[in-house]
């Protein structure tokens, strides 16, 4: 049995829940067999600070330290890393960040990067480490790093078999989270993958393969949580949830007929124009509550620059057939697209406002940040002068915990993104004004939707 230690670093936006994609791999480890601890720097609730994980590192000593590494949280992370190397023999990273720029990773100390999904990878070096093997880790699919020559491991293809992630709730604080909670939720993820190609979104972890879970696998987890945990909301964290149609039926049909889920109500994520007219009754009937919809611009050049793959006239068709259910709307809107002018930004209000009656809640904030690994940060790091900016302290600011800010002040804190001061694309200042207004329109029309200011 291996001891391996799971940290989350630090993120300027807390975190209500532990990352659902931790929880898989400690689930993984669980089954396997090995022992397992996690901390969460990044919890909502969290009062210390990365002494803690140190601590936990040289008192605990586990053979393996595994970080999830997110592009904001990649400098804390590395400097997180030079305090625990000395306490485990095996230093590794995954995530997004880790996926992108593993040569990165391995230069800041770590000894393997994790590319893609980490479930398999991470239990079969945890096999390795167990085995007391003192020759270099074996190559392992999915893994790179010194004397691993390893490339992204294929998309786990039945999902089904991973173990579920309520598995691992015990290994974390649920303290940390809500202060009145004795278990850790953090949602579901019914499939995996995104079919869309937008260039802002750097989607290598699960990847670009749709895949799903069946139907009867999803009921037993939601089951399974009902009666362990009285859980009857359920989040549903995919990037695409209605990508496939017959799936979205499947599922339906399959909740519907379980008894032991009668009353029980979920929410999804999708682009606005994956979304079927025709579906809404039958999600709604089956319990969906609210949709989350992927809609980014107003402009149709801009939406044909990203990659969107929709139109203006599918995002107003889409929000109005769903309010029209009953659902509770988001919207997702994302401004500062570098081929955006103020004439595009005008569009991007014009739909925000012909939307703003079937919508009850904007996303917050929205300005786009370059990821490494998207199209838009490969073509414009070099030209603009941000290559490499996750290493500049200047371009992670801290933030506010809006866990613990009363909420009008929290609304009042979101009128403003601080990445536009970040200044990524040299805006004008029309166009800077323009995203800004952008901001400030979604913020206060959120202040009206829940009543906090009058309409």
């Amino acid at each position: 049995m291996a001891k391996v230690l799971l940290i989350m670093p630090r993120l300027p936006q807390k975190m209500g829940a532990p990352y659902i994609g931790q929880q898989y791999v400690a689930s993984s480890l669980l089954k396997d067999g090995h022992e397992v601890r996690c901390v969460d720097l990044a919890a909502a609730r969290f009062t210390g600070s990365k002494e803690d994980a140190v601590t936990m590192a040289e008192s605990w000593s586990p053979d393996m330290i595994g970080m999830t590494l997110f592009t904001q949280n990649a400098a804390d992370g590395y400097g997180l890393a030079k305090r625990v190397r000395p306490a485990t023999r095996l230093l590794v990273a995954g995530g997004p960040h880790a996926t992108v720029c593993p040569d990165e990773v391995l230069g800041f100390g770590f000894d393997v990067a994790v590319l893609g999904e980490g479930e398999l990878a991470v239990v079969e070096l945890a096999r390795w480490l167990d085995d007391g093997s003192k020759e270099a880790p074996p190559k392992v699919a999915g893994c790179y790093g010194q004397g691993i020559q390893g490339t992204p491991a294929s998309p786990i293809e039945n999902l089904d078999e991973l173990p579920f992630p309520f598995e691992s709730y015990p290994c974390f604080d649920a303290k940390a989270y809500s202060p009145t909670s004795t278990v850790v939720t953090g949602g579901l993820v019914t499939s995996r993958g995104c079919p869309a190609r937008c260039t802002f979104c750097a989607n290598y972890v699960t990847g670009r393969w749709h895949r799903w879970r069946s139907a009867a696998n999803v009921v037993a987890e939601m089951v399974n949580l009902r009666e362990k945990y009285h859980t009857t909301h359920f989040p549903i964290w995919d990037d695409a949830f209605t990508a496939s149609r017959s799936r979205v039926a499947e599922l339906c049909d399959a909740i519907l007929a379980e008894p032991a889920l009668g009353g029980v109500t979920w929410t999804c994520i999708t682009p606005a124009n994956m979304v079927k007219f025709n579906d809404l009754a039958f999600m709604r009937k089956a319990g969906c509550v609210a949709i989350n919809f992927g809609i980014e611009s107003g402009d149709e050049n801009i939406l044909k620059a990203i990659k969107k793959g929709q139109r203006p006239d599918q995002v107003k068709q889409s929000v109005k057939a769903a309010k029209a259910e009953g659902m509770t709307t988001i919207v997702n809107f994302m401004c500062g697209f570098p081929e955006e002018g103020v004439k595009e930004l005008d569009n991007t209000i014009d739909l925000m406002r012909a939307l703003a009656d079937n919508t009850d809640v904007f996303n917050h904030r929205g300005v786009l940040v370059p990821f490494p690994g998207t199209v838009i940060y490969d073509q414009n790091h070099a030209k603009f002068g941000f290559t490499g900016w996750w290493l500049d302290s200047k371009y992670v600011p801290d933030e506010p915990n809006l866990f613990e800010l009363d909420p009008l002040e929290a609304q009042e804190y979101l009128e403003h993104d601080p990445t536009l001061d970040l200044d990524f694309f040299h805006y004008s200042d029309k166009v800077r004004e323009k995203i800004a207004e952008c901001v400030l329109y979604k913020a206060r029309h959120n202040q009206r939707s829940t009543g906090m200011i009058q309409a």
